[in-house]
């Protein structure tokens, strides 16, 4: 992830803004008008939401560790996430998706993290 790109970060807002990623824009998942606005119901919500984010520009979406439930209770979402976007980094803090390509309309892209 570079200076100036755009994330999404999974953590029901519990994090704030993080220093190291200070030059980067953090957007809160779910949000409405950039401010976090609660989980969404159910994965095909929040299938539609990561789709909105994707498309006015995030390149990431990152599950800190305390989000890591979210991959089992939205099995759904968890199961699009893995067949259409690279997982970058999966350790025991953070689980991180590019954005940048859809694997599922394009092949498998190299993406720098």
């Amino acid at each position: 992830m570079h200076a100036g790109e755009t994330f999404i970060l999974v953590d029901q807002d519990k994090w704030g803004s993080i220093g190291c990623l200070a030059d980067r824009h953090r957007i809160p998942f779910l949000e409405r008008d950039g401010v976090y606005n609660g989980q969404p119901k159910n994965s095909e919500e929040a299938i539609r939401e990561l789709d909105r984010l994707r498309a006015t520009g995030a390149n990431f979406i990152a599950f800190v560790w305390s989000s890591f439930w979210w991959l089992e209770y939205y099995e759904r979402f968890h199961t699009s996430l893995c067949s259409r976007f690279r997982c970058v980094l999966e350790n025991e803090r953070l689980v991180v998706f590019d954005l940048n390509q859809d694997l599922s309309a394009r092949g498998n892209p190299r993406t720098e993290f």
